[in-house]
């Protein structure tokens, strides 16, 4: 505990001790956490090379970094919990990518495990400057989202259904469970497949979350952060990796969207978020959505007895 007291610069904590946030650096305050005590890490770290108001690190730091980060956080995790870290990939210059994100990947898929590779699209991301020319780039618009933790990691796959397209629903091979082969040689029952489909009342996500990171109401690019987590793709995540009233850690908190959606969904949730004026504002945000709880909750039961009708 006194460890913890020591690390801590400040601290908050909602009425029903749900909600933690605290002030401080990570990489003093996670060793502080009582081992298993946390069902999944969604977390959207800083990334080497960037400069940011916080400060800039290179690919060394950067790495020495996240080699405490990952550790505690598979310490801090509860047999069956995994952590996703989102991390874009960053240019040099034109045309040569920095390794740094490919180094990640490779290491602790090595050293821990990756369940599955997974990306985020934001399919609203602008052309820079770099795409402009006869001979530009493409648009810089996908993020990693690194999967770690044991195979058998917890994932609630009925969280992250996709609508059903029309066109499946009058699929007519329906009627076919026989094994079917592509050219490719993959096999398929597809009337099994789509019969699942139809009483799951979803379609199977893909490892492609699609999003943009525009949202002027609840992402925190909205509250003055510049490099914020779309509401959308933390909520995805929250919801598929824990349970509800489980607990979840984002060590690099930011403005609180994780944190939001945990209130949302009905987790609990840590943050820790070293600079202080994200930290206020990460603080308000949760306190503006445990207000409106009562009325969000109202709002659902409303949508509920309207579907119900």
């Amino acid at each position: 505990m006194d460890r913890m007291t020591n690390a801590i610069r400040d601290r908050w904590q909602s009425d029903d001790g749900a909600i933690t946030l605290i002030l401080g650096d990570c990489l003093e305050i996670l060793p502080t956490l009582e081992a298993g005590s946390v069902d999944a890490v969604v977390t959207d770290p800083p990334y080497a090379e960037i400069d940011r108001d916080y400060g800039r690190m290179t690919e060394p730091e950067w790495h020495a970094m996240m080699d405490v980060v990952v550790p505690e956080c598979r310490r801090c995790l509860c047999k069956d919990g995994s952590a996703v870290f989102v991390l874009q990939p960053n240019s040099e210059r034109v045309g040569r990518m920095r390794p740094w994100l490919w180094e990640f990947m490779a290491k602790w898929s090595r050293d821990w495990n990756m369940v599955q590779d997974a990306w985020w699209w934001n399919h609203a991301t602008p052309p820079t400057v770099h795409c402009h020319e006869a001979n530009g780039l493409m648009r810089p618009s996908l993020k990693a989202c690194v999967w770690l933790g044991p195979s058998d990691c917890y994932r609630n796959q009925e969280a992250m259904l996709l609508p059903i397209a029309e066109a499946t629903t009058t699929d007519k091979r329906i009627a076919r469970h026989e094994l079917g082969y592509s050219p490719s040689g993959l096999s398929m029952r597809h009337g099994r497949a789509l019969t699942r489909c139809a009483e799951r009342g979803g379609a199977t996500p893909f490892n492609l979350l699609v999003c943009a990171n525009s949202d002027a109401v609840d992402g925190g690019g909205a509250y003055g952060h510049g490099a914020a987590t779309p509401y959308l793709l933390a909520e995805r995540w929250v919801k598929y990796l824990s349970r509800p009233e489980g607990c979840v850690l984002d060590m690099f908190a930011g403005s609180g969207t994780t944190g939001v959606a945990c209130i949302r969904t009905g987790r609990r949730f840590i943050g820790i978020e070293l600079e202080p004026k994200y930290f206020a504002i990460a603080v308000k945000r949760c306190k503006d959505e445990l207000a409106r709880m009562p009325l969000f909750k109202e709002e659902t039961r409303q949508e509920w007895q309207r579907e119900l009708l």
